[in-house]
């Protein structure tokens, strides 16, 4: 089950071994790493990577790996993600995003497996990007996990854009617990590095400590290679 990802990057890999393929990195440092709203760190800083592959007709395949911390001793310190997709253009204002990925957590001390896939789907407009995110065992519990984005960016001065979100979280997985995220920020590049800074809150309400849900204001900085 675990190593079920494999399989299309590998067709992939096989694919593009006969087109031509561009080979990308992006390093970034983020003073907390939040997913949809929730810190995977504590609040703490990340440091991140990825490996990125593109082949033709905008099919890509890739991993991403970041630190982690869930406030446990015993919990994951590693977090990889596996994915393949494929994005193009409906029409000469519509693209659209595809993407199958597999999340992986690394350094639990009791044998916990939380490592589970989920399925993007993004609609892009103009200035718009439309997102909706599918796990049908969210964190290997059984329950079913479904997120609702809308994301605005849109250049302010030459080198600066004001970047906007809110995202819905809703299922099984969290029936008693829905939640809505939202972050309002600026994004630019120097120097060769790209720089963002966000303001973060949400609604949650339940068990989740504070410091991984509290409102915060997050700096990031990546290089992409």
């Amino acid at each position: 089950m675990k190593l079920n990802w494999l399989a299309p990057l590998v067709l992939l890999t096989a694919a593009g071994a006969a087109q031509a393929v561009e080979v990308s990195s992006t390093a970034t440092f983020t003073t907390d790493y939040r997913f949809r709203g929730v810190s995977q760190t504590s609040g703490d800083p990340a440091v991140q990577a990825s490996l990125d592959a593109g082949f033709d007709h905008g099919i890509y395949a890739g991993i991403w790996g970041s630190n982690v911390n869930f406030g446990d001793s015993d919990n994951a310190n590693l977090e990889l993600d596996y994915y393949v997709g494929k994005y193009g253009d409906l029409t000469e204002s519509i693209g659209y995003d595809a993407t199958l990925y597999y999340f992986q957590y690394h350094g639990y001390n009791d044998g916990t497996d939380i490592d589970f896939f989920e399925v993007d789907l993004r609609l892009s407009y103009n200035d718009f990007t439309a997102l909706y995110a599918y796990a049908p065992d969210y964190v290997n519990s059984n329950d079913d996990y479904h997120y609702v984005a809308l994301d605005y960016s849109t250049a302010v001065t030459e080198g600066v854009n004001l970047d906007l979100h809110a995202g819905y979280t809703f299922g099984d997985a969290y029936e008693d617990n829905e939640y809505s995220d939202y972050s309002v920020g600026v994004s630019g590049s120097a120097a060769g590095l790209d720089l963002s800074l966000a303001y973060l809150f949400n609604d949650l309400k339940g068990s989740t400590t504070s410091d991984l849900d509290d409102n915060t204001l997050i700096f990031s900085v990546s290089r992409t290679f």
